[in-house]
């Protein structure tokens, strides 16, 4: 009889039934789905285990996603039309089944059902459809499609597809039909399978021998030999690992059939790489930027090479382009050839150019390896040139004739690997390697430098394996978790490092096979997003003219959080339109296998998003992000400040480009690095957190920030403007004084850094790599306002390459202001100064031309500073705690540059201070002050700076800390983080839930650091959020001139003395 499809499909509903069950408090100290799964196969083992019932079968229908040389050529819009056909639907009841494609409704599985339970069918003991019949008809519609494996293909003959399926469709429930239909989808979301427990269920050396190799047909065959079937499915823990290890001497590879990978860890920075390592000895490879292959020869076999892609797929065909390098680089057929019998091998798949004598681009792949005999996405591309062909990097073996080399060291496997293989310039090589002991003191800092070169060199990354582990413990005997993982070290896994944008998402659209895993959100309008890049930026900025996007890509789910794609459907409602009737925008697209954008929206959205480089798309000529994922919203940014096209096309090239510069700037990377040692700690794949709870280590004397000339942060406060810009302004100021005038503030006022000190010297977590862009876009706007009268302010003072003259900038009087001031200002309940108008009085306000370091509170994270001053800061701390109490008297040096109610302080930390600790010290006590301080700020904002800064020009005392200029530049260099608070009313924070910044990284909650007896002092229906920034701009706040001879106000306001 075989198994009945319908006892499956009991499982399934009821792992369904149990998300609701899953959400009441009583439920989440037990696993449900373990509970069903237990119970079900305590139910069913008899039958499962009976020798009618065909195992490859249940587990081929159980796990249709393990499946990847089946292709049915069946997606939504197909299946949809064959099933109305097989189930002789009239006109209503098809309109019903369509309903899949609203969104927010129901997928297609639930379409079916709810249209069969209308007249369910009646099935007769004994007619039931078994997963025995289902294998059978889906090997069938596999073998018809060019894109199945070839083993699947071979079976192929004529097939009907609704002959097929009509029969299954008519003899079974309305239930039972949903879950066929999302079998056939690949995909049984929104319920997810406890994988591992079942496999243990069925046998326990089943997930075992799937890693082994992953084939159901393999693992099968295992279970059934002479040795392996007298062991018991279920035995006890005990005698399970013996039996285990028994097993392991049995396992044999065979050939044909794809041997598995080994889990890996991502490492987020130095420190947490070295934890997880421990004080093993590492193999540290270079990471390639290609298609990974696995490679079989089996000199029995003619033709005796065969290629797996990672998938598991058989590929041989695809990769023809590289056969007679393997077969010169093995040495097949000569008398050199170090195996007689079989060998397998991994490598990874590249282009080699003979004329540039380097590997290129990856996008350059798509032009030498089709797709089941089909190239895709090369339309655009040019074609392949004389001097490019394959080349295979090896990187392990595997197998050697009769011994297993997966048992075998990592040690030993790379001096048998480099005795198989000879290799051949442009055409086969292996893997670059280097071998690193983790037991040694210097090992985290060789580590640091051996990462930051490859940066440099624009290499993809590292894999760290151990030298004296297999290739995978298959059934360890150790509690380390770590234990034959490979450990990846990439860019964009380091959290500040990877290359992020601010892009605009100009469009929308709802794709019904991923609504389904996106269940949990409610009113899901719109799955996927369209990024749009502005082609005419400085005509829409300059001359107001029509914006025209180019749609450069799309993401979807899996670029993005949860809380991201709810907040984009939650927001994009309100601005949303029909692309059709929207004569605001034009967009072009140039690649045409992107689909159709479903609705625009009237103001696009901008997002910073982050990406692991750059890459050339499938079909399109220019360059976008590679795998971007959406780091947070941009509330306060409108599209002509996200990235252009041109822009992104200018950073692409830079970073992929790789010069004698980019050599030289390795002891940069060294340093970035250092600062993200903060991250310690394992973070799943969703977490940007960059806390830890341990001490990170400190720099190395040598590798000290302090190599550029420090005066050069700060800007001449001599500053000279264009004599008809003097006459102008002072003309308007002659003819209205009460009116503010706006002066443009230009960037080479004072003398900044050149890019090439900021590109080198730079120190923050994170660098947004579109700042420039969007100073440039808004004072192109300021500019363009007819009520605003801009004047530039040049520097001078330069000496020869830049350097400047020092002077002695102490001021004896206060300024008085020539522009009187027409703003009062009144204090609220809390004794916080606030803006009122006071157009009917005026005032003289008397500037006190004061460093701000000299009178914003600071806490100095060294009990003993080496810096002498010329002059110690007036609130200096030397405990967080201090520092809160001073900034309770809301007292900071510039007003007019920061919002009202908003409270600043400096943390100055030495070289050898962790920063993430600092961090984490500073949220807790801050947590703690918010909640038992009386009036203590309800905004404020803490820099965390190098206390090097205090070394610069004349010391803490120079006047020239007052230029906006300074602190541009200071922050290019001496700026690490910023840690900013907000107190809002809870029905505000209801509110304002869905437009917190995701990036920010969520700290302590205020509440949990309450000292035992305190009393809490903020009002219960006030909430406080925390967060941690790392964007450079915030610090241009503390400085409040754009000049100080002439004293000119970044607000505009003109002075004299």
């Amino acid at each position: 009889m075989g198994f009945k499809f319908s006892f499956l499909c009991d499982l399934l509903s009821n792992l369904e039934n149990t998300r609701v069950v899953k959400a009441s408090t009583a439920a989440k100290n037990s696993d449900l789905d373990i509970k069903v799964v237990t119970r079900w196969f305590a139910q069913h083992e008899k039958r499962i285990h009976h020798k009618d019932t065909d195992q490859r079968a249940l587990l081929s229908c159980m796990f249709p996603e393990k499946l990847p040389e089946r292709v049915y050529w069946l997606q939504h819009t197909s299946l949809a039309r064959v099933i109305g056909r097989c189930l002789l639907l009239g006109l209503s009841r098809r309109e019903q089944l369509e309903r899949w494609r609203v969104s927010g409704v129901v997928d297609l599985g639930e379409c079916v059902e709810n249209v069969m339970r209308q007249a369910e069918n009646d099935v007769c003991d004994g007619q039931e459809v078994t997963v025995e019949e289902i294998d059978a008809v889906l090997i069938r519609l596999a073998s018809r499609c060019k894109f199945s494996g070839p083993r699947v293909r071979r079976q192929h003959t004529a097939v009907d597809v609704e002959g097929c399926l009509g029969p299954l469709y008519r003899r079974m429930s309305s239930r039972d039909a949903k879950w066929l239909t999302r079998m056939i989808l690949k995909s049984f979301a929104p319920v997810l399978l406890p994988v591992n427990y079942i496999l243990r269920k069925f046998h326990f050396l089943l997930p075992s021998l799937l890693l082994f190799q992953d084939s159901f047909d393999s693992a099968l065959h295992t279970l059934a030999s002479e040795k392996i079937s007298r062991f018991p499915p279920h035995p006890e823990p005990g005698l399970a690992q013996d039996l285990a290890a028994i097993a392991l001497y049995c396992l044999n590879p065979k050939m044909g059939v794809k041997i598995g990978r080994p889990d890996y860890y991502k490492a987020r920075s130095i420190k947490h790489c070295c934890r997880m390592v421990d004080r093993r000895r590492m193999s540290i490879e270079r990471k390639y930027d290609g298609e990974y292959c696995q490679i079989h020869v089996d000199l029995s076999k003619h033709p005796n090479i065969q290629i797996f892609s990672k998938s598991g797929k058989d590929s041989t065909m695809d990769r023809s382009g590289i056969h007679e390098a393997l077969r010169d680089a093995l040495r097949i057929g000569s008398p050199k050839c170090k195996f007689s019998k079989r060998c397998i091998l991994e490598g990874e798949l590249l282009v080699w150019s003979d004329k540039h004598g380097r590997i290129m681009d990856f996008h350059k792949l798509r032009k030498f390896i089709s797709r089941s005999g089909t190239f895709i996405g090369t339309e655009n591309d040019s074609l392949p040139q004389p001097y490019e062909h394959l080349m295979v990097i090896f990187f392990d073996i595997l197998v050697l004739d009769d011994d297993v080399c997966l048992k075998k060291a990592h040690r030993q496997r790379r001096l048998l690997l480099k005795d198989v293989v000879q290799p051949i310039h442009g055409r086969a090589d292996i893997s670059e390697q280097q071998i690193l002991d983790f037991s040694r003191p210097d090992s985290p800092s060789r580590l640091e430098r051996i990462f930051a070169k490859g940066i440099a060199q624009r290499w993809e990354g590292f894999v760290l394996k151990g030298c004296e582990e297999p290739y995978f413990s298959i059934f360890p005997s150790n509690t380390d978790g770590t234990f034959g993982r490979w450990i990846k070290l990439k860019k964009d896994y380091i959290p500040g490092l990877g290359d992020t944008l601010d892009l605009a998402l100009v469009g929308a659209k709802y794709e019904p096979r991923d609504a389904t895993a996106l269940n949990r959100i409610p009113k899901l309008l719109w799955t996927h997003f369209f990024i749009g890049c502005l082609l005419n930026k400085d005509a829409v900025s300059q001359q107001r003219a029509t914006p025209r996007f180019r749609v450069v890509d799309v993401i979807d789910r899996h670029c993005m959080s949860l809380r991201n794609m709810q907040i984009l459907n939650q927001f994009g409602e309100f601005i949303a339109c029909d692309p059709a009737y929207n004569p605001d925008f034009k967009f072009e697209y140039e690649r045409a296998n992107l689909p159709t954008m479903g609705v625009m929206f009237k103001t696009p959205l901008v997002v910073e998003m982050l990406g692991s480089g750059f890459e050339k798309p499938s079909g399109a000529r220019y360059f976008a992000l590679r795998f971007p994922r959406i780091l947070k919203v941009h509330w306060d940014r409108t599209f002509e400040d996200a990235t252009s096209f041109q822009e992104l096309q200018q950073m692409a090239e830079k970073a992929r480009s790789v010069t004698a510069e980019d050599d030289s700037s390795q002891e940069h990377w060294c340093k970035r690095l250092k600062l993200a040692n903060g991250a310690c700690q394992y973070i799943d794949r969703g977490s940007q957190s960059m806390l830890s709870e341990s001490t990170s280590t400190g720099l190395d004397d040598e590798d000290s920030f302090e190599t550029t000339n420090t005066n050069a942060m700060l800007p001449n406060p001599l500053c000279t403007r264009d004599s008809s810009r003097i006459d102008q302004m002072d003309t308007a100021v002659t003819e209205n004084q009460e009116s503010p005038i706006s002066i443009h503030m230009d960037d080479t006022a004072g003398t900044p850094l050149s890019s090439s000190e900021s590109g080198s010297h730079s120190r923050p977590l994170t660098e947004n790599p579109n700042q420039s862009s969007y100073q440039k876009a808004r004072a192109r706007k300021d500019n363009a306002r007819p009520d605003k009268l801009a004047a530039s302010v040049h520097s001078s003072g330069k000496e020869g390459n830049g350097a400047i003259k020092r002077h002695d900038t102490k001021v004896t009087a206060a300024p008085r202001p020539l522009i009187t001031n027409v703003d009062g200002h009144s204090t609220n309940k809390n004794g916080y100064p606030t803006s009122t108008s006071a157009s009917s009085t005026t005032r003289e306000q008397q500037l006190d031309l004061r460093s701000p370091i000299l009178t914003l509170p600071q806490y100095s994270c060294s009990s003993s500073s080496s810096h002498k001053y010329h002059a110690k800061p007036t609130k200096a701390t030397h405990s967080p705690n201090d520092l809160f109490q001073e900034m309770t008297s809301h007292h900071n040096s510039n007003p007019h540059t920061i919002p009202q109610n908003q409270s600043l302080g400096l943390v100055l930390l030495p070289q050898s201070s962790s920063l993430g600790q600092e961090i984490l010290n500073i949220i807790k006590s801050l947590s703690q002050s918010l909640r038992t301080v009386p009036k203590f700020p309800p905004t404020g904002k803490i820099f965390f700076l190098d206390s090097k800064v205090l070394t610069l020009g004349n010391g803490p005392e120079d006047t020239r800390f007052c230029l906006r200029a300074t602190w541009e530049n200071i922050s290019k260099v001496y700026f690490y983080a910023c840690v900013s608070w907000s107190t809002t009313s809870m029905e505000q924070s209801l509110r304002r839930r869905s437009l917190a910044i995701v990036d920010e990284i969520p700290c302590t909650n205020p509440g949990d650091d309450i000292a035992p007896g305190s009393t809490p002092i903020l009002d219960q229906m006030e909430k406080v959020n925390v967060s941690v920034g790392f964007e450079k701009d915030e610090l241009n706040c503390l400085g409040k001139f754009v000049s100080i001879e002439p004293l000119v106000h970044v607000n505009g306001q003109t002075y004299i003395p």
